[in-house]
């Protein structure tokens, strides 16, 4: 064998080699690889090209590009474009099978600058299309949002925090049965902010410029509770004004007496306050004249009444004149994405008020989120005004938080929740642990030495308690 035969069969080896190489990396590329010669016939194409078009590669290959757009497998045609304009092309690709492809076709020139290949190459961005279609959705609905909650608090002259889906459709409810005068029943937990939500429905009534009263119906003895209502003549009783006085039901003609409470009402007043509803009058103590009145109802309760009706201890009557139109009001657990925007509120409300300016700090916002919240927005409120009245600190920090939470300088202590699994509530107990060291050590290196764990252990549970968020 002649030495130039040897180093030949060598080389020929060497690009057999380089050849399978190639090949290999060509058909293993996930983005789509589509090769045309220069007049725009398909020579070769890659795995994803099948992916993305649904056509095998043979259907493909010795086609012009010109026929697969005309058969609607893709439109528009880089190809076409760089063939026509000599230069590199990018542009977004529709296939038939609903797929959106990025595009980048590059020309391949001789050195006398004959084009003899163009090369596609394919991306496939349908995801990130449709992620982008979404937010851009969700933002115009954001929008959206922000001009209604800006024209509610406009016409009812009324702060409003609300970013649940729950409450927002409990104020949608209100402002549809604010049109009319039906009596409305508000149910839910003490501290949701039932009274807040009769006056926002009152504003937003064509009684809003007439007055708006409350009475709480669990403040006062029985022996005062009717002439609180109703009023009295003078000399009706003993110690009564000489004057006598007007009851709620006159004060609040034409306009709204909210009766919070509904469910302490003695059963004697229930019958009076049932006569006044069915017959639109009452009398003063002492008195033998009959008032006539225009007043809209609206009551609430933290109780059930259906048991109470049950136990004898409410009307039948009454319950079914009061619970013409009920509102369930749902509780602050139940509506976690308002914790938040609430806390901040009032925090901007503490420092008109004290004159103390204090931030929130992004892990003390979620122990506010994560909390329970028993007392509701009334618990959250005087809960923020605790730790703004006796922090000494500007941020408010997640140690701030769960220290005040269980009356403790340190961490939560472990008890027991209802509704919760052993594994959940130790879960939620480590989150808690993890989260405040994190907060004082700031890095995954001294959270680890600090609670004694490795490194790679302590990134894992920052990534799973704080990072989730």
């Amino acid at each position: 064998m002649f030495p130039w035969e040897t180093r030949e069969s060598h080389v020929a080896t060497e690009y057999e080699h380089l050849y399978a190489e190639l090949k290999s990396v060509f058909a293993a590329a996930y983005d789509e690889i589509f090769v045309t010669d220069g007049e725009g016939y398909t020579v070769r194409v890659n795995g994803a090209c099948e992916r993305n078009y649904g056509l095998k590669a043979e259907q493909m290959v010795g086609k012009h590009v010109n026929e697969l757009v005309s058969e609607g497998i893709f439109s528009p045609s880089a190809t076409l474009d760089v063939i026509a304009q000599r230069k590199q092309i990018n542009l977004v690709q529709q296939t038939q099978n609903g797929r959106r492809l990025l595009v980048t076709a590059t020309p391949v020139f001789t050195q006398d600058g004959r084009l003899i290949r163009v090369v596609s190459n394919s991306r496939d961005i349908t995801e990130l299309l449709n992620l982008r279609e979404q937010l851009d959705q969700l933002q115009e609905r954001v929008e959206t949002y922000e001009e209604t909650l800006q024209l509610r608090e406009e016409q009812s002259g009324m702060k409003l925090t609300v970013r649940s889906p729950m409450m927002l459709h409990v104020l949608s409810k209100i402002e549809k049965v604010a049109k009319v005068d039906s009596t409305v029943l508000l149910l839910g937990e003490s501290g949701v902010g039932k009274t807040y939500l009769a006056r926002y429905l009152h504003n937003t009534s064509p009684r809003k410029q007439a007055p708006f009263l409350s009475v709480n119906c669990s403040a006062f003895p029985e022996s005062l509770i009717e002439s609180e209502l109703f009023g009295y003549e003078r000399g009706a009783f003993s110690g009564a004004h000489e004057k006598g006085k007007k009851g709620l039901f006159e004060a609040a003609n034409g306009g709204t007496l909210f009766l919070d409470e509904i469910g302490e009402l003695p059963l004697s007043m229930q019958a009076k306050l049932l006569n006044v509803l069915q017959e639109k009058q009452f009398f003063r103590i002492g008195s033998t004249t009959p008032i006539h009145v225009d007043v809209r109802i609206i009551a609430a309760t933290n109780q059930d009444l259906k048991k109470k009706v049950e136990e004898k201890s409410f009307r039948n009557d009454l319950y079914y004149r009061l619970n013409v139109i009920p509102i369930t009001v749902p509780s602050l657990r139940e509506r976690r994405e308002d914790i938040v925007p609430l806390a901040i509120r009032f925090l901007e409300e503490f420092q008109e008020t004290y004159g103390i300016e204090k931030k929130l700090s992004y892990t003390a916002a979620e122990e506010l989120r994560r909390a329970e919240w028993p007392g509701n927005i009334r618990e959250l409120r005087n809960f923020l005004e605790r730790i703004v009245v006796t922090a000494d600190e500007d941020v408010i920090t997640a140690k701030h938080v769960t220290s005040a939470l269980y009356d403790e300088e340190e961490t939560a202590p472990l008890t027991p929740q209802e509704g919760l699994g052993l594994k959940e509530q130790l879960e939620r107990y480590e989150g808690q642990i993890v989260r405040q060291a994190y907060e004082e050590c700031g890095s995954t290196y001294k959270l680890a030495e600090m609670l004694g764990i490795s490194q790679s252990s302590a990134m894992r549970k920052v990534n799973k308690y704080v990072k989730e968020l």
